[in-house]
């Protein structure tokens, strides 16, 4: 890894940067990526870091600082409205998305671009999430306009009423461009709604193509379970993220 990652305490959460390798030596401004469940995207990057580098120096991809957001209770942040818990053993689902995309967009958003040499175009910021943090990522698009990539992996779409709200609700987000990337073997093992989920991302996909135009959306199936493939995964979307196209 020829980049720097650190973390801070910020307000009141743990929140991981990568910077490139340049950003000591230059006074560029770099696009931003905002990282769901940043602690496990952090493990997850370590390791795919040397390959994102490479694009970095061949020119294929352009440097990014990127940005982990750690939760501090995902089962509220990353859900748009309350939910009971599809099992006993977990908390019901706390529907605080809202607050939660107003802190990034609200807090965190100016304390980055205050603290660290960030671009402040819309263009330059991307969001991106796993799972839950893939669904409150999807769900930025209708609470602001505020990303032009969003990076959605194997996507909680399951969740109660979300399909429906996303075809009909009102888009804020007026230009921007999505990756879907999802496995076709999600849920298999499952008895719970969770056995649907590659369905109801062939469904989002569908929505999304028709509601902002195939151009803009792009989907990446694979043959594995939720929790499996995963840095492959990552990759994939980082590429999508920190493309130049």
């Amino acid at each position: 890894m020829k980049g720097t990652m650190l973390t801070r305490k910020v307000f009141d959460r743990e929140v991981f940067f990568y910077l490139p390798s340049g950003y000591d030596a230059s006074d560029k401004r770099y696009p931003v990526v905002y990282a769901q469940d940043g602690d496990k995207f952090k493990g997850f990057l370590t390791k795919i870091i040397d390959d994102i580098e490479i694009g970095f120096s061949n020119g294929s991809l352009e440097e990014h600082i990127l940005v982990g957001i750690t939760p501090i209770d995902r089962l509220s942040e990353y859900t748009p409205w309350f939910s009971k818990a599809l099992n006993e053993r977990f908390n019901d689902f706390g529907g605080q998305a809202d607050n939660y995309l107003r802190f990034l967009l609200k807090d965190l958003q100016p304390y980055i671009e205050n603290e660290f040499r960030v671009s402040v175009s819309k263009e330059d910021r991307k969001i991106m999430g796993y799972s839950l943090g893939a669904l409150v990522s999807l769900y930025s698009i209708y609470k602001n306009n505020n990303y032009s990539k969003i990076a959605s992996i194997c996507s909680s779409q399951w969740y109660e009423n979300w399909i429906k709200f996303m075809d009909e609700e009102e888009i804020i987000n007026d230009n921007f461009k999505i990756i879907i990337i999802a496995g076709r073997k999600e849920g298999y093992k499952k008895t719970t709604i969770h056995k649907y989920a590659p369905k109801f991302s062939e469904k989002s996909y569908e929505i999304f193509k028709k509601r902002i135009g195939e151009k803009n959306i792009k989907m990446i199936w694979d043959e594995y379970d939720h929790h499996e493939n995963i840095l492959n995964r990552y990759k994939i979307a980082l590429e999508f993220l920190l493309s130049k196209i």
